[in-house]
């Protein structure tokens, strides 16, 4: 999941290159604190790769890292780790986030896009033993090959391609038998790869972050709207779901839920596993590379950052709650206004009343309403059949299955809801595969189809397109196998 770019590249004018330098990442490189700045929130994110930091715990590292700061430069650096913090905050700077959730009893601080984007620069910036150029070519080469093969639903052309490429493996193969040898790598090579990997998956955690943004920006646009004067809630709804619905079909949404739905795979994990564990232990790879534990750590940090823009949507659609709600208040609160206007004029003309029958007139007739004029409760009617029931002919009723299907279980949602409960309660997300091997199925398929409900009328859940889990259900003596979309259960936020 990455930026798209084109190569059409618009042309700079003086207010447009003012506005980039007034990012905050540029401001932060521009101050006179900038070393100092950089070097600890390196420290505290980057090194432990950590996403958020409780205060207590940044307080603390801040402290310790003021004390060896003064100590290399007396005199200076004369503000508290409260205040450095506070001003970090601040819009003059926008380095850092200050969150409340009722999980955590204390706040946690979270980098802003703003502070990625700058140690992305200053890391680049870093002197490298030499460039890749050869494994950044062979990753060229192999994208164009995928543009061009996946371009076209033509069948003849994709069949060519796959043949070419089972012609290509085939030759490999000969080759391997015949010489009994294979060709490796070189330490070179692989370094170089491994380097590339890492790159692209720093990369690609502050990705989310922006991504992160333009969901809040949204949040953001819908809040300013409703501040307006003669907001309309129908307006306000259709801006709301129109820029949800660009953001989810732009190139960054639409590549953030085919990530999404590749992350939730089981066997990509699994593989991604295996992969990493095993390139972890290449002792050709330079070691001081592989001290960087990033790739090990990569499925549960995109994990949790998944999580996060999902929960940005709840916020979102919250905002939109508290904006009908406060206008459903005010129009409520203009009504009773009205009425008490009526009331005091009444009570003036109460002893001169006017003398003509029509001294008002309404825009459209009264309608009058009383309590009793609504009409009483009917019970829906039962269901009854139009016409003799009967089989089809040489058929016999099978009463053993009209018994099953009258003692079907109950679809318990709120046990079901338990038990992801139990299991988020450890986690931070958990497949349906997982909690079905924690708590066999009891109640045969209805209590799949109720995971689906649960998945289903919760945003923060997801449920896998093109990714399936097999299900063995027993009833009773029987057995069946059932293929059901795989689910990604995650914790509210």
């Amino acid at each position: 999941m990455g930026t798209i770019t084109t190569s059409n590249i618009a042309p700079w004018d003086l207010s447009e290159t003012e506005r980039l330098l007034d990012n905050p990442a540029v401001r932060l490189l521009r101050s006179p604190n900038a070393a100092f700045t950089l070097t600890f929130l390196h420290r505290a994110f980057k090194e432990h790769n950590a996403i958020s930091v409780p205060e207590s715990h940044l307080r603390a590292r801040l402290e310790n890292f003021l004390e060896e700061a003064r100590a290399l430069a007396p005199g200076s650096y004369p503000q508290t780790a409260s205040d450095y913090l506070a001003v970090w905050c601040g819009d003059g700077q926008l380095l850092l986030k200050k969150l409340y959730s009722e999980q955590v009893e204390e706040p946690v601080f979270e980098l802003t896009s703003g502070a990625e984007r700058a140690m992305q620069w200053i890391e680049d910036l870093q002197a490298k033993p030499f460039v890749s150029a050869e494994s950044r070519l062979e990753l060229i080469l192999r994208n164009l090959e995928e543009i061009v093969l996946f371009s076209t639903s033509d069948v003849e052309n994709r069949i060519a391609a796959l043949q070419e490429q089972q012609t290509h493996i085939q030759t490999q193969i000969d080759a391997i038998l015949s010489s009994n040898t294979a060709d490796a790598y070189t330490p070179v090579q692989l370094t170089e790869r491994f380097a590339n990997a890492l790159d692209l998956a720093r990369a690609l955690t502050g990705d989310f972050r922006q991504l992160e943004e333009n969901f809040k920006e949204v949040a953001r646009s819908l809040a300013k709207s409703h501040a307006q004067p003669g907001a309309q809630k129908g307006r306000m709804v259709g801006q709301l779901l129109d820029t949800h619905a660009a953001i989810k079909e732009s190139p960054q949404g639409q590549s953030f839920y085919a990530f999404w739905n590749l992350l939730s795979s089981p066997q990509r994990q699994k593989r991604w596993r295996e992969l990493t564990r095993q390139a972890y232990r290449i002792d050709a790879i330079d070691s001081t590379l592989r001290s960087n534990r990033l790739l090990d750590r990569l499925s549960s940090l995109l994990l949790v950052e998944g999580e996060r823009v999902v929960r940005s949507n709840e916020r979102m659609a919250a905002t939109l709650r508290r904006a009908l709600e406060s206008a459903a208040s005010g129009e409520d609160q203009r009504l009773r206004e009205l009425v008490h206007e009526i009331q005091q004029a009444a009570i003036v003309f109460r002893s001169n009343p006017p003398s003509e029958d029509n001294f008002f007139e309404l825009t459209g007739p009264p309608v009058a309403f009383a309590t009793f004029s609504r009409g009483f409760w009917q019970p829906d009617a039962t269901g009854s059949l139009m016409h003799e029931f009967s089989l089809a002919s040489n058929s016999t009723l099978d009463w053993s299955i009209v018994n099953r299907f009258k003692n079907l279980a109950d679809l318990n949602l709120k046990r079901l809801r338990d038990k992801i409960r139990d299991c988020l309660a450890t986690s931070d997300s958990i497949l349906l595969s997982e909690i079905l091997r924690r708590f066999p199925v009891t109640d045969g398929a209805l209590e799949i189809i109720g995971y689906l409900v649960i998945a289903t009328q919760d945003d923060t859940h997801y449920v896998a397109k093109d990714q399936f889990t097999t299900i063995r259900v027993v009833d009773g003596t029987q057995g069946a196998t059932w293929r059901a979309p795989e689910i990604l259960f995650a914790r509210a936020g």
